[in-house]
């Protein structure tokens, strides 16, 4: 779940900025404001599906898989976190990324794409193994 949407949210933050570079008169202040417009869509998907995620995987964990609710909802907010963590840094590197590539003369169509993929996917992992490790293995000892 947490790779499958980091890596939606990166490729939709791509397509608005390849569609807004196609404009050659594009000021730096006009790609700022874009920056920060992704990373606000960013942060309120994110704030809004790592909630429903945190709700339900540890509803889940509680009613179908019997588990205590301290670890069903531990659980589920490393989940959450790493869904709110990836979605945003995944507008943002959708965003800036290409943003980079016009500014070497490299086409951000062509070049961006796979580089995306593999932020996306390295954000994804690492937050949520991260958290899981800071969390539920240093802080509560599960």
């Amino acid at each position: 779940m947490i790779l499958d949407m980091s890596g939606n949210v990166g490729t939709q933050s791509l397509a608005v900025t390849i569609r807004v570079l196609m404009d050659e008169q594009i000021s730096g202040r006009q790609k700022r404001f874009l920056i920060w417009k992704e990373v606000r869509v960013g942060l309120v998907n994110g704030c809004i599906l790592g909630l429903l995620s945190t709700i339900f995987v540890g509803a889940y964990m509680v009613i179908f898989k019997e588990q205590p609710p301290l670890f069903s909802f531990s659980v589920s907010l490393c989940t959450g976190l790493a869904l709110l963590l990836s979605i945003l840094l995944s507008s943002l590197s959708g965003t800036v990324v290409p943003i980079i590539f016009k500014q070497l003369k490299v086409d951000p169509a062509v070049a961006s794409g796979p580089l995306i993929t593999a932020i996306n996917d390295l954000i994804a992992v690492v937050s949520f193994y991260g958290l899981v490790w800071i969390f539920l293995i240093r802080l509560l000892h599960f």
